[in-house]
């Protein structure tokens, strides 16, 4: 956790407020923070994109996130 990822590709992403789920799209370029979750076993893993958090499917971000870092 506290990967920073740079999407490749855009992609969607699932906002929950008030219990009511929303589908967010995330642009190409976009650097994402891994805040929960591992791309590589869970169907999905929790994201912070412009200081909101996201669920996305890892597979999304496993196949269009380029690996930029980690968080200090």
């Amino acid at each position: 956790m506290g990967e920073i990822f740079k999407l490749r590709n855009r992609r969607r992403a699932f906002l929950s407020e008030e219990d009511q789920p929303t589908v967010m799209p995330i642009p190409a370029r976009a650097t994402v923070v891994l805040v929960e979750g591992n791309i590589d076993e869970d169907p999905f893993v929790k994201i912070r994109y412009g200081g909101r958090v996201f669920l996305m499917h890892s597979e999304d971000l496993r196949n269009s996130g380029e690996l930029l870092g980690k968080l200090p």
